[in-house]
């Protein structure tokens, strides 16, 4: 099974999305510029060392010049991309070529903290371009805690992790077999949830969602910036002390049989896009 290590979620502004997550109650830090100096990014570090990443264009860059997930940035389409921490970005990249996977690195990557400390890793993109339905892979070369640290004002509260990336995709069935072949994913799975096509890959943090005809939202998203990640949902351990920490939505069910909850954060940047799930 797989483990999240983050979700990059992407805008316009920076300054815009982190006053979004300080109306609901979500404290970010601020973690610099990335080193090709197009994009920057704050942390929503959380308390299993999972974390949200805000990411924008640097002021007077272009978002369609951005260096990460441009496409995405210039619509202010949130979720952008999931990420898995692994050993070795190598090893991931032959084992995605062995699964009939296309792939993109590795390739070295880098950003500045604002003390001046210089982050630095490996990563691997797979799938193809245009595609985020696969995580890509990072491993570290400087240590993680320079990458990032859990919150301190999120340690003793009822968020936990990151619990679910949903991907809107054109054919539930197919993204399912990729998952399947690639990281021996169960299959998916029909599910209540938040969108009206709905399923869930049981035991494992990753739902699909199906983008329908003209005029449904999620196949809008779709033709503007592919396949991919559409929301993510952090887990609650328990989910009425954060509806009463956090500014959320009114829950519905989530889950095969409706078992769990979900709500999502209650401001314009995030309804739809950013959410909790917990019982």
């Amino acid at each position: 099974m797989i483990d999240i290590d983050h979700v990059a979620f992407g805008g316009r502004s920076l300054d815009e999305l982190r006053d979004a997550a300080a109306n609901v109650g979500l404290p970010t830090e601020y973690g610099g510029e990335h080193g090709t100096g197009t994009t920057e990014m704050a942390v929503v570090g959380l308390p299993d060392g999972a974390y949200l990443e805000l990411l924008a264009p640097t002021l007077g860059t272009d978002p369609d010049d951005a260096g990460f997930w441009p496409a995405h940035l210039a619509a202010d389409a949130g979720p952008a991309g999931w990420c898995l921490d692994v050993p070795r970005v190598a090893d991931e990249a032959k084992r995605a070529i062995d699964a009939g996977v296309r792939v993109d690195g590795p390739r070295e990557a880098s950003r500045t903290r604002p003390d001046g400390a210089r982050v630095e890793w490996d990563m691997c993109f797979e799938g193809e371009e245009g595609d985020e339905r696969l995580p890509f892979v990072i491993a570290d070369r400087t240590p993680r805690t320079y990458r990032v640290r859990p919150h301190p004002e999120l340690a003793e509260s009822p968020l936990s992790g990151v619990g679910s990336v949903v991907l809107a995709v054109s054919d539930r069935a197919a993204t399912s077999d990729l998952l399947t072949r690639r990281h021996r994913l169960p299959s998916a799975v029909e599910a209540a949830g938040p969108f009206d096509e709905f399923d869930v890959l049981p035991g494992s943090p990753v739902a699909l969602a199906a983008a329908g005809g003209d005029g449904d939202g999620l196949a809008d998203r779709v033709s503007r910036v592919g396949q991919g990640p559409c929301a993510v949902l952090l887990e609650a351990n328990d989910f009425d002390a954060a509806a009463d920490r956090f500014a959320l939505t009114d829950a519905e069910a989530f889950g095969p049989e409706g078992e769990s909850r979900v709500a999502w954060f209650d401001d314009d940047a995030f309804r739809g896009r950013l959410g909790v799930v917990g019982r």
